[in-house]
């Protein structure tokens, strides 16, 4: 029996979803031990043995609490911005939307070189402080600590958090407002009464997102931990399975991470946000209530200048050190760095680092374009119970430890493909895996939004699938698929944690490059590929809003 090329499209995405991200994933969690096969560690007594041990309950517990209070702080700086969002227009609205998302499309690692740079010991802040101040050393010293880790991930997060919760809050007509205030209710009650209810959906949902992503949050952790006392399940997996061999605890805490991120999942997809009457409203405009005092128009100025030092900072600082050399005991501001990345001496592996960044970003943002198709259009096609359980199996990749994933690749590459196939495919093959998720976020919404008329109408006149799909759906859709590929590409341009699981010394990238300079305190180097890296993931960026038309990007 002859198939349609979609059905064929999606039988393939499944097949590659099933046997590249769900057989390595269960069958790491299954218990399988690469080193003892015919035993099995998923057993209740390994999981008592493990969970008697009082260091591995205060890891768990410290992830957890690191997670809630970076959610909870990320939550708490997006509001005061999507308000401002919400009630007023200003110059340069759209580059500050643009400018304060920023820090949440960057990779990982330039995070953790950013921190450090903008807050380390000798960082700008310290830098700063002590010219102020006239002392030899540091008055600051919060960075490799918690304080550091929650700076890290609100500076990481809050973008997230304020885009959500502002979508939702310009949905509000301000037709329930205008009725309470003729009631006699304050601003305050106001707030309490109506707002805040008709936006705790979206502040839930922006939570449980957050919360799972300083979950799994690592290259963050590892660098910015500090020591023992911070260490996280993310890490101590990575220590478990890479560097001790424990593969019964690094299965347990794997079990556990998995099981926390499908729950995650679940309560993601079944939070549905309340509908509100929506109604466009002029907004105010900021400069003119500046003119007249306003006191909440200051507040506002101040905020916006707050964000902008908060998420332009340690970007800038990032640049500025990319300059900066140490000679003759003195620092001085040069073009060494940048001279070193581009010389064909044998010792410089920038070059074939970008290279490879580049081919994998491009290969697996292709893969993920061709699986994703086969996907979103099989979750489009479904209804119900049924269409829920495709959207979990496409979608989980988003919430899963990239580290599990990358560890249960590791041992999978091992026992299947080790010397048949080269490792860049492999790595190009797990970043089309981590990336599909977010291409089939981006187009779903834009496929389900064709008229289901036009399909009937082209039905009626008589018009083959392929011609329908190339007259009508390529070309509304065309625009979103750029959008959904530029985007794949962008992450995996970025991904540390699953490539830094697998690969060796013969596939280099640029994050890889990054974390090797930053242990090997040769911070001026990083911050010369970093910024190479962050110009790539800019354009992306950029090319990506142009191409929308809006900012309206979720990672």
């Amino acid at each position: 029996m002859k198939r349609h090329p979609l059905a064929l499209l999606q039988i393939a995405s499944l097949l590659l979803f099933g046997a590249g991200f769900y057989w390595p994933v269960l069958n790491f969690l299954s218990g399988s031990n690469p080193l003892q096969p015919a035993e099995s560690f998923l057993q209740w007594k390994f999981f008592k043995e493990f969970l008697s041990d009082p260091w591995n309950l205060q890891v768990i517990g410290f992830s957890f609490y690191q997670a809630f209070l970076s959610a909870l702080l990320s939550i708490l700086v997006g509001i005061p911005g999507a308000w401002l969002l919400t009630h007023y227009n200003f110059p340069g609205q759209r580059w500050f939307r643009l400018l304060t998302f920023l820090p949440f499309i960057l990779p990982s690692i330039l995070v953790v070189l950013a921190m450090v740079l903008f807050y380390g010991n000798n960082g700008w802040i310290n830098r700063g402080l002590m010219a102020l101040m006239g002392t030899d050393e540091p008055p600051i010293h919060f960075l490799y600590s918690l304080p550091g880790i929650l700076i890290a991930h609100v500076f990481y997060n809050f973008p997230l958090a304020m885009k959500i919760i502002a979508d939702q809050w310009e949905k509000i007509s301000q037709k329930y407002l205008q009725a309470a205030c003729s009631l006699g209710a304050g601003s305050t009650r106001r707030f309490f009464g109506i707002t805040l209810p008709l936006l705790l959906p979206s502040i839930g949902s922006a939570f449980v997102l957050i919360f799972l992503l300083c979950m799994n949050s690592f290259a963050i952790i590892l660098v910015l931990g500090g020591g023992l006392r911070y260490t996280t399940i993310e890490v101590l997996i990575y220590q478990l399975a890479r560097i001790d061999l424990n593969f019964s605890g690094a299965a347990s805490l794997a079990f556990l991470q998995g099981g926390l991120s499908l729950i995650g999942m679940a309560v993601l997809l079944n939070n549905k946000e309340r509908r509100v009457e929506q109604k466009w409203v002029n907004k105010i405009w900021l400069p003119e209530k500046l003119r007249s005092f306003s006191l909440k128009a200051w507040l506002g100025l101040c905020w916006i200048l707050l964000l902008m030092i908060f998420a332009l900072g340690p970007l800038v600082a990032i640049v500025l050190d990319s300059f900066r050399k140490f000679d003759n005991g003195e620092w001085i501001y040069t073009w060494f760095w940048y001279a070193e990345l581009f010389s064909m001496s044998e010792n410089n592996h920038f070059l074939s680092s970008l290279w490879n960044s580049l081919q994998i970003g491009f290969g697996s943002a292709l893969i993920s374009s061709f699986s994703g198709l086969g996907l979103v259009s099989l979750i489009a096609s479904q209804k119900g119970g049924r269409r829920r359980f495709w959207e979990i199996f496409a979608l989980f990749p988003i919430v899963l430890s990239t580290v599990v994933f990358g560890v249960a690749w590791f041992h999978f590459f091992q026992e299947q493909f080790a010397g048949s196939v080269p490792l860049i495919f492999v790595v190009m093959t797990m970043h089309a895996l981590l990336t599909c998720p977010y291409w089939i976020r981006v187009v779903l919404p834009s496929l389900e939004s064709i008229p289901q008329q036009w399909h009937i109408e082209s039905k009626m006149l008589g018009k083959h699938a392929f011609e329908y799909g190339f007259r009508i759906m390529w070309p509304w859709l065309r625009k979103t698929f750029l959008i959904a590929f530029f985007f794949s590409f962008s992450l995996s341009l970025g991904e540390l944690n699953s490539t830094m699981m697998i690969a060796d010394e013969t596939v280099r990238t640029l994050p890889l490059e990054i974390y090797g300079a930053i242990s090997g305190y040769r911070f001026s180097y990083a911050s010369a590929v970093a910024v190479i890296l962050l110009l790539l993931s800019v354009l992306t960026f950029l090319l990506v809003e142009r191409s929308v038309g809006r900012f309206g990007l979720q990672k």
